[in-house]
């Protein structure tokens, strides 16, 4: 049996009208599909271009929404101020509030300081912190 024999056999077991040019075509269409799954892959594989991607989401959802607080804001200012000149003990209480804490949390922060120091200064110098 011949090589040529052979190749008669395969060739005509699978009898495809035009059978170099679909084969072609076939190989084309093949590369094609391999090309897009090549750039699927990369794609999914490519971390900096999905981090530019959500970043671009997350901007574009940042700057809508300050554009909408930026619209209503004049508003809840003005709504602000009526309720404050309405009833004004509400709004003093919470200021005074605030300033005793912010008073009360620099005053512990100040002693705790103080008392570190205290503390290291009658140690020796390769005790201290």
């Amino acid at each position: 049996m011949k090589i040529s024999d052979t190749t008669e056999k395969v060739t005509s077991s699978h009898t495809v009208p035009g059978a170099p040019e679909n084969v072609r075509a076939q190989i084309e269409h093949t590369r094609g599909d391999l090309g897009d799954t090549v750039t699927g892959i990369t794609g999914e594989a490519n971390s900096g271009s999905r981090l530019r991607g959500a970043l671009s989401s997350v901007k574009t959802r940042t700057l809508s929404g300050a554009s909408r607080v930026r619209a209503s804001a004049p508003q809840r200012a003005r709504q602000a101020q009526q309720a404050v000149r309405s009833r004004p003990a509400p709004a003093t209480a919470t200021a005074l509030t605030v300033a005793g804490a912010v008073a009360a949390v620099l005053i512990r922060r100040r002693r705790a300081a103080k008392a570190r120091a205290a503390r290291n200064r009658w140690l020796p110098g390769f005790l201290h912190r």
